[in-house]
């Protein structure tokens, strides 16, 4: 990393993201497991700077969905491959009986940074190696592997309705730019950290929020305390009027968003559609959730006083944007 920055006279060791030369997992470099010809359950955080991850394994083997940040899915998701942003959190089950292999790598395909940057390498490519028990071995050690199995149905958590929502609040993420195109911080809603709480639901509520996403990163959004569902993600048509529009007014309905969400409508991927409280949001998309601000499967309020000072935040988990201002405070009210 260049220790001036890419723009020393504003910020003299910030840069947009970090990405280090080195996949780290568990404080190993590219490790290796030795696995028996069964099912392993791995809990997988992503828990780098800025760097998303699309696994898949080298040999082709499935890997079930079993639950997803907050909580587990209503049934298990059969994935090949799946993408992971900073801090969220895959449950998955592996199951190494059917590898035809002694070895999988696991990989990862995704560009840096996401959605539009440099490919991967023969070094970022790679995650960590398994290496599978010999046929020959299972026999021997005369273990039974069809002995577990993953039920059809998991947990089906209340879902609260979106017309009882108590309100819908647009959030905007802006990242500005030098004179020579460098970007040098980002905003939620045009504001910074320490300017005025404009986000204060009641406890016990749900909120529709409407994230528009104005720059070229996918920003995965993370609210503290509060637990969503993500509905769709919207493409948003006549882009840079929009955003011209939205720079200058900073208010969606004035630039009228309903004009501009006319574009292709996507759902969440199958094994993220159980509660989240970290999702990415697609660039040039509104991405709306319904966020629930109780205890999950209740509207019950917390056994805690969630309005006690300092309060809680809300913010893109890409560490060098949440440093840089991508973060706004959020004051819950009884």
């Amino acid at each position: 990393m260049n220790s001036t920055g890419n723009n020393p006279s504003i910020h003299p060791q910030w840069q947009p993201e970090y990405f280090g030369n080195a996949i780290i997992v568990n404080g190993k470099a590219w490790p290796y497991m030795k696995v028996k010809r069964r099912k392993y359950r791995f809990r997988i955080v992503n828990a780098s700077n800025a760097r998303f991850y699309r696994f898949a394994l080298s040999n082709g083997l499935s890997m079930t969905f079993v639950g997803s940040d907050s909580a587990y899915l209503p049934a298990p998701v059969t994935v090949k491959k799946f993408l992971l942003g900073s801090s969220e959190i895959a449950d998955i089950v592996v199951d190494f009986n059917y590898s035809a292999t002694e070895e999988a790598t696991l990989t990862n395909d995704a560009a840096y940074p996401y959605p539009s940057g440099d490919p991967v390498d023969n070094l970022n490519g790679k995650v960590m190696k398994f290496l599978i028990e010999t046929t020959m071995g299972a026999v021997s050690s005369g273990e039974n592997r069809s002995s577990t199995r993953l039920p059809e149905k998991l947990i089906e958590y209340r879902r609260p309705r979106k017309k009882n929502a108590a309100q819908t609040r647009y959030v905007a993420m802006y990242e500005y730019e030098s004179a020579s195109g460098e970007p040098t911080h980002l905003f939620i809603n045009g504001l910074p950290f320490d300017a005025q709480v404009t986000e204060t639901p009641r406890q016990g509520t749900s909120e529709i929020w409407q994230v528009i996403n104005l720059t070229e990163d996918n920003h995965p959004l993370h609210i503290h305390l509060g637990l969503f569902i993500v509905l769709e993600q919207t493409e948003l048509l006549k882009m840079e009027e929009f955003k011209s529009c939205m720079q200058k007014n900073n208010d969606a309905l004035k630039c009228e968003i309903e004009k501009h969400a006319k574009g292709k409508v996507m759902a969440a991927p199958a094994q993220e559609r159980g509660w989240k409280n970290v999702f990415k949001m697609k660039p040039g998309h509104m991405t709306t959730i319904l966020v629930q601000f109780s205890l999950l499967n209740s509207q019950h309020r917390y056994p805690f006083n969630a309005s006690a000072e300092p309060g809680y935040v809300y913010h893109c988990h890409i560490l060098d944007h949440e440093d840089n201002e991508m973060m706004r405070p959020l004051k819950i009210r009884f």
